[in-house]
């Protein structure tokens, strides 16, 4: 019973921590695709800085340059809030938990698989000599 109790908390951790790191992953695109958008704008901007540039006068240039600058300044905090991944402890404790679990339940399963021919063998000494092999080899598959 124990190891379906590791195996169903291993489960639910693993689950948690996918919905957990999934949440942080969409809003990290929302910065991404923010940052494309203001981009795109400074982009727009300098184009019209441009044209602006060959109109006659300099009041237009200057503002679509101020425009383009601060377009420049949100495109770069979108983009350094966009490139760093959230941290939540949440999902971190579940993937902790999972891991824990998984490590418990192959320990058990290799302990299962030690006493198994113990169990079943008619008399002690074969029992124990198939115990060895089996630690043994349970033992190298592991090291793996």
């Amino acid at each position: 019973m124990r190891l379906f109790r590791l195996a169903q908390a291993a489960w639910q951790a693993e689950s948690l921590y996918l919905r957990r790191t999934s949440r942080g992953y969409a809003v990290q695109a929302g910065y991404g695709a923010g940052a494309v958008v203001f981009a795109l704008l400074l982009l727009l901007m300098l184009h019209i800085a441009a044209f602006a540039a060959l109109v006659p006068g300099i009041g237009p240039v200057w503002a679509a340059l101020v425009v383009a600058g601060g377009d420049l300044v949100l495109a770069g905090i979108l983009g350094t809030l966009a490139r760093n991944p959230p941290r939540d402890p949440v999902a971190e404790e579940a993937l902790r938990i999972r891991q824990a679990a998984t490590s418990q339940l192959s320990d058990g399963a290799m302990r299962a698989a030690m006493l198994a021919p113990l169990l079943r063998s008619q008399s002690a000494k074969k029992g124990l000599f198939g115990a060895a092999i089996t630690a043994a080899l349970v033992g190298l598959m592991s090291r793996r």
